[in-house]
């Protein structure tokens, strides 16, 4: 026995070098791609069919009160993040180097590697940093990253006191055929073809969150839209050039989109549910701001169709799904706990032969 903590990780053939959504993680199960280390379990677990993510590349530090890291890979698509908390008896140091083991006999390339200590912060402060949103990142002892790449499939992975935080994305493009887009106005087509559209007929004097008069026209043509297609849920983003500070841009940009929501709803009766008003400040340019035409291309409010929800029936199955994948889940752990003493005693029983010679 090379190590008597040997990770025992099942990774897809190393041919392999795309996939597709059979591949998903079931919620109280490893990724199929990438899976636990024994006594680990999962606490913590979220999927996105598709999401933005963000793999550091570089080790952070924080600048202007804020944590960022020199090189970053920004990465959408189907992200799976799943946290597991560690048996007391493992170190993060053993966990860690029998990823970065594993996944380089699966085929996989290493990005970038930060061994401890890596940082010393808790690793909520890293949350923008990774575009983790709301998920849960926590403690602060025996930091290590990595990140890695095979295909079209991303790893990034902290591992400290507090276990293993994992996100596994796989790169892809929104499915934007889901929803068909009823309506011939400029903004609906946009939608059609690419789910998206850049709008500039939302207008706000320098500095300031309040639409003008001049945006009705505009604000019209979105709420019929949505009135004649009650099915379509957008998300609303704010986008700035960047005149002034990144945190001032930050906070205008969600200011503005939280005013364009409101005014949809408040005007026009649109269910405040079917919009969620997002604020990204100047760190999404689409032109150079070395200009005023770049920096008037970069003031702008995106509109973004999020994917449809599931049926009823739909979470039906998948409720009843996720239930029978835990308890198969749990019986596979009593079965392990079960193996446990037998293989210990093999391995003592082992080292007291191997002391004989």
């Amino acid at each position: 026995m090379k190590s008597e903590f040997k990770i025992l990780l099942s990774l897809l053939a190393a041919a392999a070098t795309s996939f597709s959504a059979s591949t998903l993680a079931v919620d109280g199960e490893d990724h199929p791609l990438v899976s636990r280390y024994p006594g680990t379990e999962i606490t913590h677990y979220d999927f996105k069919e598709y999401e933005e993510a963000q793999l550091i590349l570089s080790k952070p530090y924080k600048k202007d009160g804020t944590w960022v890291a020199d090189k970053v890979l920004p990465v959408d698509g189907q992200v799976t993040y799943i946290h597991y908390t560690k048996p007391d008896t493992v170190s993060a140091l053993q966990i860690f180097r029998n990823y970065q083991n594993a996944l380089a006999k699966g085929g996989f390339n290493e990005l970038f590697v930060c061994n401890r200590p890596c940082t010393e912060q808790n690793l909520s402060n890293f949350q923008d940093l990774l575009k983790a949103r709301d998920l849960y990142l926590n403690y602060s002892r025996d930091n290590q990253y990595i990140a890695a790449q095979k295909g079209n499939v991303y790893v990034s992975m902290f591992v400290n006191e507090g276990g293993v935080w994992e996100f596994v994305i796989e790169k892809g493009e929104m499915a934007t055929d889901k929803i068909s887009v009823v309506g011939t106005s400029p903004i609906a087509e946009a939608l059609n073809k690419s789910g998206r559209v850049d709008v500039y007929g939302l207008t706000f004097d320098t500095g300031k969150s309040n639409l003008k008069p001049s945006s009705k026209t505009t604000l019209d043509e979105l709420a019929k839209i949505l009135n004649d297609n009650p099915q379509m849920n957008l998300d609303v983003i704010g986008h700035t050039d960047n005149v002034g500070t990144e945190e001032s841009n930050l906070s205008l940009s969600q200011q503005r989109s939280d005013q364009v929501v409101a005014t949809l709803v408040s005007d026009y009766g649109i269910n405040p549910a079917r919009l969620n008003a997002l604020g990204k400040g100047q760190s999404q340019p689409i032109a150079s701001n070395d200009n005023e035409k770049g920096k008037a291309t970069n003031r702008r409010v995106e509109f973004v169709m999020q994917a449809p929800t599931a049926t009823a029936t739909q979470t039906q199955h998948s409720t009843a799904a996720n239930k029978k994948s835990k308890e198969d889940a749990k019986k596979e752990e009593k079965k392990k706990e079960k193996s446990k003493p037998d293989l210990d005693s093999a391995i003592d029983t082992a080292k007291k032969i191997r002391s004989l010679f």
